[in-house]
């Protein structure tokens, strides 16, 4: 975190908030800013300028959009509790955003990939999105047939970050 670098970490500290409260007020807003970006550029461009279809349920994907931005952000700052500063978590990303984007299912099929490598696929947020985005925006379905999707999103969420919030308070001990 740049609190540690800028060195107003022990502000942090003496303030009334929870280590909860202030994982929550880092992530809010970067959360809000990316839920605009996902209205606007991913679904608005997409369906205004490329025509893509929007057969399903708006709700389905801009749920299931918010479930993997929170595990996208579960990913960043658990990383961020393990470096000592925003440039080496930076760098550290580099090494685990290709192998996310090539797992996601986009660039190869999972079902083609190596038997071995298919259950990596299942542990990354951006693949259980993307079936979801296609189910509801191509094919029309409905939360009857994406929950396990939806499941395995919220559960990727909600491990990475509690792991955050329990590394962090560790590390302020």
């Amino acid at each position: 975190m740049k609190e540690r670098e800028a060195g107003t970490i022990e502000q942090l500290l003496m303030s009334p908030a929870t280590t909860s409260e202030i994982i929550v007020a880092k992530i809010a807003p970067l959360f809000a800013t990316l839920c605009v970006m996902v209205v606007i550029l991913a679904v608005g461009i997409g369906r205004l300028v490329f025509g893509v279809p929007f057969n399903g349920g708006v709700f389905l994907v801009f749920a299931g959009a918010a479930l993997c931005l929170l595990g996208g952000i579960g990913i960043g700052t658990f990383l961020a509790t393990f470096t000592r500063s925003a440039y080496q978590t930076q760098l550290a990303s580099f090494f685990i955003n290709p192998p996310l984007a090539f797992l996601s299912g986009a660039v190869t099929p999972v079902e083609a990939m190596p038997a071995w490598l298919q259950p990596a696929a299942q542990l990354n947020p951006i693949y259980h999105f993307g079936v979801i985005a296609r189910g509801s925006m191509l094919k029309g379905s409905g939360l009857e047939t994406l929950w396990p999707n939806f499941l395995a999103l919220a559960l990727i969420a909600l491990t990475l970050l509690t792991l955050s919030i329990m590394r962090f308070r560790k590390q302020l001990a």
